[in-house]
């Protein structure tokens, strides 16, 4: 098996048995053919924020589209604050429910801190929850519910109480 990062997919033909694929590198460049008898295909997640205006208010955003934000989500515009899915970091719900939290105790005048590596860093025990992904709607809808999700139970509590020091 040969996992091929950062490459893209520009053309299948499915019409002898298996598949071949004409790929190239995510930048360009010289395409290959590759056959198969299949091919798994993953396709990354990217933010969506083509037509959202940011260019015409002159929010920066980086070479993938995400929107630039300091630790408080705040653009280079200081009216415009960006979380979740929009900005730098992992594409995940529950992130992005707790960047939202944070931005409005921010835009509050509130004291709020996200650190999502501070329960490893501080040696704090913690259980880890686990989530089917045969309870996950996305996942039955794709047809692929098999395995589980895993988190520290304690990120959320570390967080609170974090906010209430």
């Amino acid at each position: 098996m040969k996992f091929m990062l950062k490459t893209k997919v520009v053309g299948v033909d499915t019409s002898g048995d298996g598949v071949k694929l004409t790929v190239e590198s995510a930048s360009g460049g010289d395409q290959t053919t590759l056959e198969a008898d299949v091919a798994p295909v993953s396709s990354g997640r990217a933010p969506f924020t083509a037509g959202l205006g940011l260019d015409k208010i002159g929010v920066e955003t980086d070479k993938g589209g995400r929107i630039l934000v300091n630790e408080r989500f705040v653009t280079n515009v200081s009216v415009v604050y960006a979380i979740g899915d929009v900005i730098p970091g992992p594409l995940l719900a529950h992130k992005a429910e707790e960047d939202g939290v944070a931005c409005v105790e921010f835009i509050a005048g509130k004291h709020a801190h996200v650190d999502y590596d501070k329960v490893k860093a501080l040696g704090v025990e913690y259980c880890v929850g686990k989530f089917p992904f045969l309870a996950n709607s996305r996942a039955k809808a794709i047809d692929d519910a098999e395995g589980l999700y895993k988190t520290p139970s304690a990120l959320f509590t570390l967080y609170w109480s974090s906010w209430n020091v």
